[in-house]
C-alpha cells in the first residue's frame, strides 16, 4: 500500500484512502481542502506535518513503522490525539451504530435479532470502560513527570486483553450476520449495521495498533532511561569508586546507592563494570579514554 507524503495534495491522500476522513478530522482538518500539499495544510492548522504522517500512514498500512521518527515527538501529541479519538468513538461512531442496529432490530419481528442487540451493549460497556481508563488514570499517568528527584514513579502500562476482546466481540457480530442471519429481516438496514460495525472495527483496530506500535515504545524508551540520580551513581561505579564512597559523595546512604544500582541494572540489562563503562561512553555520560 502506498504511503502519504507531504508533498502530495491532500485531497489525492483522502481521496485514495477514505478512511482517513474521520482521522483527519481528528486533526482538526475538514474537508474542503482545494489544491493544497498534505504540508500547507498541515500549518494551515497548526499541525506538525511529521507527526500527522506518521499517525495516518501507520492508520492505513500495516506494515509502516517509523521508529526512528518517534524519538521526535511527545508523550502530549500521541496521548490528544487518542482522546480525540475516543471522543469520535463515543460522540458518532457508537451512536451511528445504534441508531442503525436499533431500527434494524425493530423492523423484524425475527427474535434471534435481539442477541446482536445484547452483543452491542456488552461491546458498547467495554468500549467506555478502556475510555473511561483513559481519561481518569491512564492518560493522566503518563503526562506526569516520572522522575521527581531521587524517586521514579512507575509509568502504567495498557494491557491487550481488553482491546483484544473489545475487537473480538465485533469481529463477532460481523461474522454472525454474514453467516448466521435466518428468518426475515430488512437487507438494507442489515447493510447499514454491516458497514457501520465493520468501519469502526477497522477504526479500532488501527487504534490499537497506534496505541500499542507508536505510543508504548515511547513509554518504553521513558521506563528504561535513567534518572540524572542514577546517571551520576553510574559515573562513580565506572571511575571505580566503592558503594561507601558513591554514599559519601553523593550525601546519601548506602542503601539509597545500592537502590540505585539495582535500578540501573534492571533498566539496562548490565551488570559488569565494563559493560557499564561502554554504556556510559557510547551515551556520552562521560568522555572517551583516549
Amino acid at each position: 500500500m502506498t504511503l502519504v507524503y507531504a508533498n502530495m495534495k491532500m485531497s489525492e491522500a483522502i481521496e485514495s484512502h477514505l478512511a482517513l476522513v474521520p482521522v483527519v478530522n481528528r486533526f482538526g482538518i475538514r474537508l474542503g481542502v482545494g489544491d493544497d500539499t498534505v504540508k500547507a495544510v498541515c500549518d494551515a492548522h497548526n499541525v506538525d506535518p511529521d507527526f500527522f504522517l506518521t499517525i495516518v500512514n501507520t492508520f492505513i498500512n500495516e506494515d509502516y513503522f517509523p521508529e526512528k521518527k518517534l524519538q521526535n515527538f511527545h508523550l502530549s501529541q500521541i496521548i490528544d490525539y487518542l482522546k480525540k479519538t475516543n471522543l469520535y468513538y463515543l460522540q458518532n461512531q457508537l451512536p451511528n451504530i445504534e441508531r442503525h442496529l436499533h431500527f434494524f432490530l425493530h423492523a423484524s419481528d425475527n427474535t434471534s435479532l435481539r442477541l446482536l442487540g445484547d452483543m452491542f451493549a456488552s461491546f458498547k460497556e467495554g468500549l467506555r470502560r478502556r475510555i473511561e481508563a483513559d481519561e481518569r488514570e491512564w492518560f493522566p499517568l503518563l503526562l506526569t513527570p516520572s522522575d521527581t528527584k531521587s524517586r521514579r514513579r512507575p509509568r502504567p502500562k495498557p494491557t491487550s486483553d481488553d482491546d483484544e476482546a473489545i475487537q473480538a466481540t465485533l469481529d463477532d457480530m460481523r461474522h454472525i450476520m454474514l453467516k448466521h442471519l435466518s428468518g426475515a429481516y430488512d437487507e438494507n438496514l442489515c447493510y447499514a449495521v454491516l458497514f457501520a460495525i465493520d468501519t469502526l472495527g477497522r477504526d479500532i483496530r488501527q487504534h490499537n495498533r497506534i496505541r500499542h506500535r507508536i505510543l508504548l515504545p515511547m513509554i518504553d524508551d521513558e521506563s528504561n532511561s535513567l534518572s540524572e540520580r542514577e546517571k551520576d551513581v553510574l559515573r562513580l561505579i565506572v571511575e571505580g569508586l566503592t558503594n561507601k564512597e558513591i554514599a559519601a559523595r553523593l550525601y546519601v546512604s548506602v542503601n539509597t546507592v545500592l537502590t540505585h544500582r539495582k535500578n540501573i541494572t534492571a533498566k539496562l540489562g548490565i551488570k559488569t563494570t565494563p559493560g557499564l563503562t561502554f554504556y556510559a561512553i557510547t551515551h556520552r555520560l562521560i568522555p572517551e579514554v583516549k
